[in-house]
């Protein structure tokens, strides 16, 4: 059985990676916090090592076949605080790379995100569309993209870079603090307030995955065989973008199955529909390897105001 190590493995796209992959593989994850017990045992069968372990050879966990690195500051913390954004995002991720190819790993899956190619996300994009980062999240983790394809072309190691787009779906603890993300936040906002308010006037397009598909996803790419991988860039997300607008009622008629109750939509004042740029996000180079995202948007949502409904809700109306 392969040992897999996730750097940030009890974090948000981190802590649903390994309860999946925890089911097939030896699961190690970092974190920086001490963790009890009790919540570590909610992602599975796992093993826990200190994050400051991965910053020098002689701790670094051994006999590790691949690395799957999420550590990372957030976007908000990036434009708080630019130079830990470097110091983490980019010199982190160098250490943690140098330091998984002088252990041995076979595989470095680093993930990125889709904003490396600018904003806003419209047009056809793809792997070969050149990258335009103008926030300093995605300017890091562009950096950081530049060291893991270098030392895949040095041969060195299978480095794979994964560009997400907008991920969504229930975490494994509450405590994971994601829920400015647009569907967690709506989700949470209909069992909390039994309404959806927009910040905008919803016509704007995204590629939204589930959390479920970038898990299997990872466990794809951990099967893939160098030969299979190209140039090691690859896009993940649904390959379907749809407006925002079309995501609030795919939440609010899901409420309604749940709940029986028509909760609205609420868009801030004076707003009016716009014609706003469809996005392509491509993923027809992942496709080609043999993975298919299920796109199984209903059943992620559902989950997500199950686990709303059970951490933050007081009442729902039934």
């Amino acid at each position: 059985m392969k040992n897999i190590l996730i750097t940030g493995g009890l974090g948000y796209v981190g802590g649903r990676l390994a309860k999946r992959m925890a089911e097939e593989f030896n699961i190690t994850v970092s974190s920086r916090k001490a963790t009890d017990k009790g919540l570590l045992g909610m992602h599975g069968n796992i093993a826990l090592v200190n994050h400051q372990q991965l910053f020098t050879k002689e701790h670094f966990p051994q006999n590790i076949h691949t690395v799957i690195h999420l550590a990372a500051l957030n976007e908000h913390d990036c434009v708080l605080h630019p130079s830990e954004a470097i110091r983490v995002n980019i010199d982190e991720t160098r250490m943690i790379l140098e330091n998984s190819i002088a252990s041995g790993a076979a595989n470095f899956i680093y993930f990125s995100t889709a904003h490396v190619y600018g904003v806003p996300l419209a047009g056809h994009i793809h792997e070969s569309t050149v990258t335009r980062p103008v926030h300093p999240y995605a300017i890091t983790h562009c950096t950081a993209e530049d060291y893991v394809i270098a030392a895949r072309d040095k041969k060195v190691i299978n480095g794979i870079v994964v560009r997400l787009s907008n991920s969504f779906g229930p975490p494994v603890l509450p405590q994971v603090n994601r829920w400015t993300l647009l569907v967690n936040d709506l989700c949470k906002q209909a069992v909390v307030n039994h309404q959806l308010k927009l910040l905008s006037n919803g016509c704007q397009y995204r590629d939204f995955i589930t959390l479920a598909d970038v898990a299997e996803a990872v466990v794809h790419f951990t099967r893939l065989p160098l030969s299979k991988t190209g140039n090691g860039l690859f896009n993940l997300g649904s390959g379907a973008s749809m407006r925002v607008m079309d995501m609030a009622q795919l939440i609010s008629d899901e409420y309604e199955k749940i709940y029986g109750k028509v909760i609205p939509i609420l868009l801030p004042d004076a707003a009016v529909a716009t014609d706003e740029p469809v996005l392509d996000f491509d993923i027809t180079k992942l496709c080609a390897t043999g993975f298919l995202p299920a796109n199984n948007f209903s059943s992620e949502i559902n989950e997500m105001l199950q686990f709303c409904s059970a951490h933050f809700a007081s009442n729902i109306p039934v």
